[in-house]
């Protein structure tokens, strides 16, 4: 990840940083609440700052790799959103706890949707793009 920063690949990654700033700030400019377009600028936004940090590696296995940990997270943390929904809604939790774990959930499925799945979807078409340069070589 750090190699991101390294003069070879710095500017790159400021770019791509700072196209991540300009999408969500549009992203939030639209608006993602039953909007699809600010919900497609947002998931760029995150794709475009995962894609920051992964850019500079040039095998398709660390790709690949990075896009089973992110399945493997989004997966889990989805496990952890659905009990959280599941103790708010059958009242279990009561009082200022349950809208605070309310609001973790809902914080919770927004990384998800915004973060992690373009996450894997930045790894597989990582790993598929370096393959096929491998291949031509």
């Amino acid at each position: 990840m750090f190699g991101s920063f390294a003069p070879p690949h710095r500017t790159a990654t400021v770019v791509l940083i700072a196209l991540a700033a300009v999408l969500a700030a549009a992203a939030a400019a639209a608006g993602i609440d039953e909007n699809p377009p600010g919900a497609v600028l947002a998931a760029l936004s995150g794709a475009a700052l995962v894609t920051a940090l992964a850019h500079h590696w040039r095998a398709p296995r660390r790709f690949l790799t990075f896009a089973a940990v992110c399945l493997g997270a989004v997966v889990a943390l989805g496990a952890v959103g659905i009990g959280i929904d599941i103790s708010v809604t059958s009242h279990y939790v009561r009082g200022p706890a349950a809208s605070v774990l309310e609001s973790a959930g809902s914080a919770l499925v927004l990384a998800i949707a915004f973060v992690g799945v373009p996450a894997v979807l930045v790894g597989l078409v990582g790993g598929l793009a370096t393959w096929l340069l491998g291949r031509r070589k």
